[in-house]
């Protein structure tokens, strides 16, 4: 494996400081790297689980907010409200003149 010019320059000047502060150093991990020479390399760890349980509560997220959606577009559909006892706030007066056609609304200036 090559390494970029300025990386392999900063690996070589660790490599000398260690050396420096600690001469048995070298040798201790020449010993280590005959030591496991002959054995084999660990798998790589897989950690499984975590990608199928995300994609589940992706997708429970989704259908919920869908849900959340499509019940707040029919609920707020265009049906015109019945008529109403009481005081009427003027954009609700406005929208039921316009659902019965009746002008008195538009008139009274309640718009």
């Amino acid at each position: 494996m090559s390494l970029p010019a300025r990386q392999q320059a900063v690996l070589n000047q660790i490599e000398r400081l260690l050396a420096a502060s600690d001469p048995r150093l070298k040798a201790t991990f020449a010993s280590f790297g005959r030591m496991v020479q002959h054995q084999a390399m660990p798998v790589t760890e897989v950690i499984s689980g975590w990608t199928a349980r995300r994609l589940v509560t992706l997708g429970v997220l989704v259908l919920g907010i869908a849900g959340v959606l499509v019940v707040g577009i029919r609920s707020s559909s265009n049906n015109c409200p019945g008529p109403r006892s009481g005081p009427v706030v003027a954009t609700a007066a406005v929208r039921y003149a316009g659902c019965t056609g009746s002008a008195g609304a538009w008139s009274k200036g309640t718009r």
